[in-house]
């Protein structure tokens, strides 16, 4: 639901304070139905705020770290550590955080109104910079942030924020931001409820990445492991090397290219190429108005449209961070059950999904490739997608890509990343983490237990089963949180 609204009449001291303007943007407000509301400033014990040391400090490699406004995204409810968003710092500039478990970042300068919570004890030495607060809540930390990332946080926020500055800065009018709370007799009660689901979100956020570090090491550990006694030694390209590869347009012929290949093609066990493993790769289509001649798109299912999984949406964890839908007259491909969705082009290329449930009437579009078996292994699949998963966490793809902003990886390529043949219990290992199938969702015993609960149903479950319990979380929190700022009544179906 959109919040922010331009009002039907406006006073003589609103026109005064923007100086005669008429423009209506000038007037808009965000408009919270519920009266029960507090400051985000009237909630804090206090906040820290982080600073910049310049980027003359900056460094290649550092045990020091510095936590940009990047690092904090829409789409995470963590610390997003991917690409420059953590930048390596001099030990000489560091300013000690002693950031900790549960502490809330927030950003006032740049993408204004995004937040973090710091997970666990490894950010220790990391600060943070100077676009960034630290914020000590007096209230339950957990139902502060889900508040602070819920949309009508930002679009108040940024109505407050003055128009026209190249960055905008949100400098203290963050703290004027309202945050609603349940208007009822029970709403501690409530406030328990929508603290929990966040808690829930953020421990399931943290399993998922947690399950894909541990598949890119067991991959990684398994390589260095089964290494034959042959040296690797550098040579630069011959002719007839060039005339198999016909390629000039890649890092491929690098000493680094070839060092970091040199883990797959000397294992011992052997390797397939993706096709001799039962792959067929095959472009999206193309989604261009010239092409489909009517495109309606939408940010909800419709009847009889095509559920659109576009490669920018994929995450670095092997999930959809976002789902839109696509009405056309024109029949597209459609993605099937085991299907590998992978991006083809530009910064965020070589991101992959396996599609572990059929989706109905799902496509993609031109800068997706997708991979099927005609056998329908599923298990199959999913283990490619994490070899290829290793393969661009070590820079693979991107030395095999080509072309600018980004550049792309075509089909072609495809038979270059070899399959390593991993004994068949280490295999299963890494699909399971991966996908494992997950027992019905039933209701958590009470309220009390509701975050242990998951706790220990998380252990059991895969990536894909994680995402999906995450999104189901995320889907009744908002509605709780939408009968909260409607001021109506929430019925909570967990007893204390």
């Amino acid at each position: 639901m959109q919040y922010l609204r331009v009002p039907r009449t406006i006073t003589t001291a609103d026109l005064l304070a923007r100086g005669f303007s008429w423009s209506p943007s000038m007037y808009r407000r965000v408009e919270i139905p519920t009266q029960k509301t507090q400051k985000v400033g009237n909630l804090l014990r206090g906040w820290d705020k982080g600073s910049d040391p310049g980027s003359f400090y900056y460094l290649q490699q550092s045990t020091h770290y510095l936590i940009r406004t990047k690092a904090l995204q829409d789409h995470s409810a963590l610390i997003y550590p991917k690409g420059d968003a953590i930048a390596p710092l001099s030990p000489r500039a560091f300013e000690q955080m002693n950031l900790s478990n549960g502490d809330i970042l927030l950003s006032k300068d740049s993408n204004i109104g995004e937040c973090a919570m710091v997970d666990g004890d490894r950010w220790k030495n990391h600060a943070i910079s100077g676009g960034v607060v630290r914020l000590r809540p007096k209230i339950n930390r957990f139902y502060l942030f889900a508040f602070l990332k819920h949309p009508v946080f930002r679009e108040e926020l940024y109505a407050m924020v003055p128009r026209g500055a190249t960055i905008a800065h949100a400098n203290t009018l963050w703290l004027d931001c309202k945050v609603p709370f349940p208007d009822q007799a029970d709403s501690s009660h409530v406030e328990e409820y929508v603290a929990a689901l966040m808690e829930a979100i953020v421990e399931k956020e943290r399993a998922i990445r947690d399950r894909d570090e541990a598949i890119l090491k067991a991959i990684g550990d398994e390589l260095v492991a089964g290494q034959s006694k042959t040296a690797f030694t550098y040579a630069y390209p011959s002719l007839s090397e060039v005339a198999d590869l016909e390629r000039f347009d890649a890092a491929i012929y690098s000493l680094e290219y070839k060092s970091k290949m040199w883990f797959v093609t000397n294992y011992v066990r052997g390797c397939r190429t993706p096709t001799a493993a039962g792959f067929a790769v095959k472009p999206g289509p193309s989604l261009e108005i010239k092409i489909l001649r009517t495109r309606l798109d939408s940010d909800v299912p419709k009847p009889r449209y095509y559920t659109l999984l576009i490669p920018a949406n994929i995450s670095e964890y092997g999930t959809m961070s976002r789902v839109t839908w696509l009405g056309t007259a024109k029949a597209l491909p459609l993605l099937g059950q085991g299907d590998i969705l992978f991006g083809e082009a530009g910064f965020g290329k070589g991101r992959t999904i396996v599609l572990i449930d059929e989706i109905d009437n799902a496509t993609t579009n031109a800068h997706g490739l997708y991979a099927r078996r005609a056998d329908g292994n599923l298990d199959e699949s999913i283990f490619f997608r994490c070899i290829f998963h290793w393969y661009r966490s070590v820079g693979l793809i991107d030395l095999m890509a080509v072309g600018g902003s980004g550049g792309h990886f075509s089909p072609e390529y495809f038979d270059s990343l070899l399959i390593p043949q991993f004994p068949s219990d280490l295999k299963e290992r890494i699909v399971r983490l991966y996908h494992s199938p997950a027992s019905p969702f039933t209701t958590p015993p009470s309220l009390a237990k509701f975050v242990a609960w998951h706790r220990i149903r998380n252990a059991a479950l895969g990536i894909w089963e994680l995402d999906c319990d995450m999104k189901a979380l995320q889907t009744e929190l908002l509605n709780v949180q939408e009968l909260i700022i409607q001021g109506k009544t929430v019925v909570v179906p967990l007893p204390d």
